[in-house]
């Protein structure tokens, strides 16, 4: 009987890369590169085309083609509902790894990335998350730490967003427990994923020493300049996590929501939409009946509201 020595070395395979990729034949290729230097082996990876209407496919097809071995998995799926989200549930239903590290399409990674996150899990079997700082670049040059932080993680991921995509590698049952990316969120998804993987408890451990990701930042991020130009996209999402604190019981996390609210609307002030910040302090100011956060919340959306920096970090102690 012949043996089909792929999958045995496919079975092999500690950890799948999943991408999402949408209209991005342009620049796509940075990151693939950064996949193709890894030093780790076996190592699969999914691109996930999101419904692209550019050159996507072919430059994908075109790599898969160049680098594609046992050792060195690559599968192209696609998916076409819209978002990032919707893409990387579609890659999540191909991966057959222990572990699913989530990636984007315009980030780097240097070589040596994935096999320190595998030996970082052989070196911790009891952890469920392993995480680390990353490095974001901006159009200008200019750099940025961002940190991923191991303690205070429900607090960190609401306001700093801890449990971004590209901070850290989980095992794959505990992305499919959590129920997977919500689609319907169309902007700070990693954020509402992260939520819901943190209420159920995972353990978490925190790689240190050097930077092994750098995050590359272009005016056409998710983001984008303007908060309020998406100010639907940001409250749904805010919306869906409350959703997740109702079903778990956790008044604090609750007050989380209503203070990055309450950020947000300052965002709102400060880029001159004031009806936007009116409304939305309404609200915040409907959900809390308590006088000495409402005082919180009307003290972050003014130093916001001013591009003063910094505030959940002041008023962390407050919560």
């Amino acid at each position: 009987m012949n043996r089909d020595v792929s999958s045995d070395r496919v079975r092999q395979a500690r950890m799948t890369v999943v991408i999402p990729v949408y209209n991005r034949a342009e620049r796509v290729m940075s990151t693939l590169r950064s996949l193709e230097a890894q030093t780790l082996r076996p190592l699969d990876i999914v691109l996930v085309d999101n419904n692209s209407n550019d050159d996507t496919a072919v430059t994908l097809s075109r790599w898969q083609s160049q680098v594609a071995t046992d050792d060195f998995r690559v599968k192209i799926v696609c998916e076409k509902t819209p978002g990032a989200a919707a893409a990387r549930n579609r890659g999540l239903d191909e991966v057959i790894t222990p572990l699913t590290m989530f990636f984007d399409s315009d980030d780097l990674m240097t070589p040596g990335h994935c096999k320190r996150v595998v030996e970082a899990f052989e070196s911790h079997p009891e952890a469920d998350i392993i995480g680390w700082d990353c490095m974001t670049v901006f159009p200008d040059g200019s750099t940025r730490k961002v940190i991923f932080a191991d303690r205070d993680l429900l607090w960190n991921d609401v306001f700093q967003g801890a449990m971004a995509t590209q901070r850290y590698v989980a095992r794959t049952g505990i992305f499919r427990e959590a129920g997977g990316w919500n689609a319907g969120c169309m902007g700070w998804n990693d954020i509402e994923l992260g939520l819901r993987i943190l209420l159920r408890k995972p353990r978490v451990v925190k790689l240190g020493g050097d930077i092994t990701v750098n995050i590359i930042h272009t005016a056409d991020s998710i983001t984008g300049a303007s908060f309020s130009a998406k100010s639907a996209v940001w409250e749904h999402t805010l919306d869906v996590m409350e959703e997740s604190a109702d079903r778990a019981g956790d008044i604090r996390l609750k007050r989380y929501l209503n203070f990055r609210r309450a950020i947000l609307a300052g965002d709102y002030r400060r880029e001159g939409a004031t009806d936007r910040s009116h409304r939305l302090m309404a609200e915040v100011m409907k959900k809390e009946k308590k006088p000495c956060y409402r005082m919180l919340y009307r003290l972050a959306v003014r130093y916001r509201g001013a591009s003063l920096p910094g505030i959940s970090k002041l008023l962390r102690p407050l919560f």
